[in-house]
């Protein structure tokens, strides 16, 4: 932590939990699952969104409902933990476009909230 910067108690345990759990979702079998539904062919996969087809690297999987509420200014982790493991359903696989704008709308939409709070 740099000198003079003083942190909320907690904080830097929950930024490490976040971060743990965000490395381990990588292996969370429904996002395994939701990418291999998404194969329409040997190494080309389909974006939800635009339906193109993309090679593996140029799409995302996306949460289809954000891991973090737009609308709650704070989650409990068991919340933040139920979002982030979602069920197969709950992802998409979008191709980098489709991935910027939908990411984009949900970022213009939690400054639209904070503005008006």
């Amino acid at each position: 932590m740099a000198i003079g910067r003083k942190r909320k108690k907690g904080q830097n345990k929950r930024s490490f939990a976040i971060a743990a759990l965000r490395r381990a979702s990588l292996r969370w079998p429904a996002r395994s699952e939701a990418i291999r539904k998404a194969r329409v062919d040997r190494g080309l996969y389909k974006c939800a969104s635009c339906l193109g087809l993309f090679k593996n690297g140029e799409f995302q999987l996306d949460h289809i409902k954000p891991v973090v509420d737009i609308k709650k200014e704070q989650t409990t982790m068991d919340d933040y933990i139920d979002s982030l493991l979602c069920d197969v359903d709950g992802f998409s696989v979008l191709c980098h476009p489709c991935h910027e704008g939908k990411t984009l709308i949900e970022n213009n939409m939690r400054v639209v909230k904070r503005n008006s709070e």
